[in-house]
């Protein structure tokens, strides 16, 4: 889980060019430590989920012949953003309750 406070505008507009860069090519390599992994992004349909903005992808990296899925969503909540990374069914199922435990925005 990442937190992040600021403004409503500035988050949004923050993190929608980060979730757009990543997705925005569907297939992508990176190199971690010398060793080349390839990464494919795809854009999901929003979460039903609590928050005035929600935005999800799916990502997988490959490298050495495994692969790793690895689901983002992010929500905004007022002048909150919560990021919540894993597996695609870890993060489905704690969400909302990652949601409702972070600091009122209030």
């Amino acid at each position: 889980e990442e937190l992040y406070s600021d403004s409503a505008r500035k988050l949004s507009d923050g993190i929608d060019r980060i979730f757009d860069a990543m997705t925005g090519c569907p297939t992508y390599q990176v190199v971690a430590g010398g060793t080349p992994v390839d990464v494919t992004s795809q854009k999901l349909p929003s979460p039903h989920a609590s928050g005035d903005e929600q935005w999800s992808q799916l990502l997988t990296f490959t490298a050495g012949g495994h692969s790793t899925v690895v689901k983002q969503t992010a929500i905004r909540d007022g002048s909150l953003l919560l990021i919540v990374s894993g597996s695609p069914a870890l993060v489905d199922r704690h969400l909302d309750k990652a949601l409702a435990q972070a600091p009122s925005t209030g």
